[in-house]
C-alpha cells in the first residue's frame, strides 16, 4: 500500500497517525493528527516529532525512536505533548515499517488520553495510582524473589535511559555495577527475611549503569510482599542519589579531614567502612612508623609535624584512586582497599612501605623510617572499630617481632 492508500486507510480514524523518518523527521500524518495537534500540514511535515514532546519525556520519546527500529511493533508509551498553547497527554505505539517500499517509515498510531485520564485521577483510585507511578521521580519495580524485573515505570527512561520492554524479564542485576551486585544479593536476601512491613523496608545503596554505561548512585528500597497473592514479589523504589551523595561529600569534607596532613581522619574512616565492610574483599592496612618518636625528640614537633604532612602526601600518592589513605592518629595512617587477591594485597602493601621507608629530605636532613603493618579482612557482624582493632593488633604482633610485613600478611 502507497501513501495514498494508507491516507484512505487512515483519514476514517479517529486516532492520529504519523508517519516520520528514523531521526523523527514527519513525512506524513492524518487529518486527526491535525485536530489533536492543532497544527495545519504545512507546519507538521518536515519537523521533527520530538520538538513537541514535553522536556521531561523527550529521553523517554528518543529511546523509543531508538528501540522500534530493531522491533515490528514498539512499546506503548505514555507522553506530554504540546497541542497549540496546551499539554495533552498521548498513548503512542508504533509499526515498523522502515523496510516498506511504498511507506518507508515508521507509523505512529498517537491516541488523546487527556480527558480519560482526569476522569481516571478524578473518580478512580487505581487511575490515579496508574498516574503517580508513571510520572513519579522514583524509579518503581515490581520484583520476582528471584531478583528478575516484572514490570517497571517510566522513569528507568528519564532517569537512565533504558526501554521498560527491554529491562522487563531480565534480572536487577543486570542494571547494577559489577562491584555491587553481591551487596545487592544481601540486601534482597536481607529483604526475603523481613516480615512484611514489620520492620519497614530493606534500603542499600548502589552504582545503577545508565544505558550509555554510565554508573549513577542510587539508593534502593526494598519492601517484602512475597506472600501478598496480587504482589507475590517485592516492591522496590530507586531514588537517583548524585546530588545527596555530592552535598554529603562537601559537608563531610568540613569536619573530617585530619587538620596536619588534610587526609580523612579517624571518624571518615570510620564512615568509609561502614560502606564497604559486607564485601569479603575489603582490606584494612594499618601502618605504625617505626623510630618515629626518636624523630620528634632528637628534632622538635615542628620536625615530626613536618614529616607526617610529607609522608602522608607519600602514601596518598601511592595507592590506587579508589583506594582510601586515613591518619589514623599520632604516627599511625589507615589504608582501606579492595584487593582481588593476596597476592594484589602483598604488592600494595610493599608500596605502602616503600614509600615509607624512601627518605625524607627536610630541613635538619634527610631521615629514614621503616614500618609495621597489619591486615584485617572483614569478618560477619565486624564494625568499623572491631575490624580497625584486629588490624592494629596484627600491626603490634609484626611490631614486637620486628619483621614487619610477613606478620601482616599471614593475620
Amino acid at each position: 500500500m502507497d501513501r495514498e492508500g494508507l491516507a484512505d486507510v487512515t483519514q476514517s480514524l479517529p486516532d492520529a497517525v504519523v508517519v516520520i523518518d528514523q531521526m523523527g523527521g514527519v513525512l506524513w500524518h492524518n487529518d486527526a493528527a491535525e485536530r489533536l495537534f492543532g497544527r495545519t500540514t504545512a507546519s507538521m511535515v518536515g519537523t521533527n516529532a520530538l520538538d513537541v514532546v514535553h522536556g521531561e519525556d523527550k529521553e523517554l520519546a528518543r529511546v523509543a525512536l531508538t528501540s522500534i527500529q530493531g522491533k515490528a511493533v514498539g512499546t506503548p508509551l505514555e507522553l506530554r505533548v504540546r497541542a497549540g498553547e496546551k499539554w495533552k497527554l498521548v498513548e503512542v505505539i508504533g509499526s515498523n515499517l522502515l523496510g516498506h517500499t511504498s511507506v518507508g517509515g515508521l507509523v505512529l498510531c498517537i491516541r488523546d488520553l487527556t480527558e480519560r485520564r482526569r476522569w481516571e485521577v478524578a473518580n478512580n483510585e487505581v487511575g490515579r495510582f496508574r498516574s503517580l507511578v508513571h510520572n513519579a521521580a522514583s524509579i518503581i519495580m515490581l520484583l520476582e524473589p528471584t531478583g528478575r524485573i516484572e514490570s517497571v515505570s517510566a522513569a528507568i527512561t528519564r532517569l537512565l535511559g533504558h526501554d521498560q520492554e527491554l529491562v522487563e524479564g531480565r534480572p536487577l542485576t543486570d542494571f547494577v555495577v559489577a562491584r555491587d551486585r553481591r551487596v545487592l544479593s544481601s540486601a534482597l536476601a536481607r529483604a526475603l527475611d523481613a516480615p512484611q512491613w514489620s520492620t519497614g523496608p530493606t534500603t542499600v545503596e548502589v552504582e545503577m549503569i545508565r544505558r550509555d554505561g554510565a554508573p549513577v548512585p542510587f539508593e534502593l528500597s526494598f519492601v517484602n510482599l512475597v506472600d501478598d497473592p496480587t504482589i507475590g514479589g517485592f516492591v522496590v523504589s530507586g531514588h537517583d542519589i548524585s546530588q545527596l551523595r555530592a552535598t554529603q561529600a562537601a559537608l563531610d569534607g568540613l569536619g573530617s579531614r585530619d587538620a596536619l596532613t588534610d587526609l580523612p581522619n579517624r571518624d571518615a574512616l570510620c564512615h568509609r567502612l561502614e560502606r564497604c565492610l559486607d564485601d569479603p574483599k575489603t582490606a584494612v592496612i594499618f601502618l605504625d612508623l617505626d623510630g618515629f618518636k626518636q624523630v620528634n625528640e632528637e628534632f622538635g614537633q615542628d620536625v615530626g609535624d613536618e614529616l607526617l604532612r610529607l609522608l602522608g602526601d607519600r602514601l596518598r600518592q601511592s595507592v590506587r584512586r579508589a583506594d582510601f589513605v586515613a591518619r589514623y592518629g599520632g604516627d599511625e595512617f589507615v589504608v582501606v582497599a579492595r584487593t582481588e587477591n593476596d597476592r594484589d594485597l602483598e604488592k600494595l602493601s610493599q608500596r605502602l612501605v616503600r614509600a615509607i621507608e624512601h627518605p625524607t629530605e627536610l630541613s635538619v636532613g634527610s631521615i629514614s623510617l621503616s614500618a609495621s603493618v597489619g591486615l584485617a579482612h572483614p569478618y560477619p557482624q565486624d564494625t568499623p572499630e572491631t575490624i580497625l582493632l584486629r588490624a592494629d593488633t596484627a600491626m603490634f604482633t609484626a611490631k614486637v617481632h620486628g619483621d614487619g610485613l610477613p606478620h601482616a600478611l599471614t593475620s
